[in-house]
């Protein structure tokens, strides 16, 4: 097993060669609990990883998607940030602040799986496609497009390739997506930093959690984004391993972990001075 987190740690090492990689400790913001945390520097080609065994496995990337599949739509056209309203189906999906029509913002910022699930069907399987391979997006497998192997619900509008199915990417891939993502200044992806925006005092944070379960328990638990300092962005993608532990409810609330786990380091480590 040991050999076998040596041969990923150097893997990851060779891959990223012409880049500075250092592995750091965050343990006591983790506070027991297993993961992995990566910040990635772009102007400086520096990446500070935390529990660097864990960084380049793959997982469900879930609602951390949300920002993919919005980008898309955006650059598309097939909405835009004054006319992207989808109309509630009247269906009781047992979570009030869904059963609504929502535009983006709100869909993004209640994880509004409906309405992701109708503006990705709205966009054509090789187009989707396209922008998994253009931006290297993880395995870039969408062959499970109605998500049928997510056995958590029988719902088909709660479902897809991204929530526990075919899609699979690494917390090393979420960074080095979102930092060529937002490389570029564009009307989309400014609409998705005002989208993406969770916090502004003192510093402007910008993040999406992520949630996944199988078999009743938390299989991955995400928070992925970037901050600004010093007009420099620095990006990051946290994600916590633990199937189970004693904190009081955690099969929900793993992502709000990973979520507080992040702002703490962004807030307290000054990663990068």
């Amino acid at each position: 097993m040991k050999f076998g987190l040596f041969l990923v740690a150097i893997f990851i090492l060779f891959s990223c060669s012409h880049e500075d990689i250092e592995e750091i400790n965050l343990s006591q913001y983790f506070k027991g609990i297993s993961g992995t945390a990566v910040f990635y520097n772009p102007d400086i080609s520096q990446y500070k990883i935390h529990n660097i065994s864990l960084s380049n496995k793959q997982s469900s990337p879930c609602s951390t998607f949300k920002i993919m599949s919005a980008n898309i739509a955006l650059s598309e056209n097939i909405i835009s940030k004054e006319n992207s309203d989808i109309e509630w189906n009247g269906k009781d999906y047992k979570n009030p602040i869904w059963n609504k029509t929502m535009n983006i913002k709100d869909a993004f910022h209640t994880s509004c799986v409906w309405y992701f699930r109708a503006l990705i069907d709205k966009i054509p399987q090789q187009t989707v496609k396209s922008y998994l391979q253009k931006n290297h997006y993880g395995n870039e497998n969408i062959s499970d497009w109605q998500g049928m192997q997510n056995t958590n619900t029988d719902i088909s509008e709660l479902k897809g390739f991204w929530i526990e199915s075919s899609l699979q990417i690494s917390p090393m891939e979420q960074v080095r997506f979102l930092s060529q993502l937002f490389s570029k200044e564009n009307q989309a992806t400014q609409t998705l930093k005002d989208i993406m925006l969770i916090s502004d005092n003192p510093i402007k944070i910008y993040g999406k959690t992520g949630l996944g379960i199988k078999n009743d328990t938390v299989d991955t638990a995400w928070f992925v984004g970037f901050y600004e300092q010093n007009n420099h962005k620095i990006f990051f993608a946290v994600r916590l391993h633990d199937k189970e532990n004693d904190i009081k409810d955690y099969r929900h609330l793993a992502s709000f972990y990973a979520k507080q786990i992040a702002l703490d380091i962004i807030q307290k480590a000054k990663i990068f001075k």
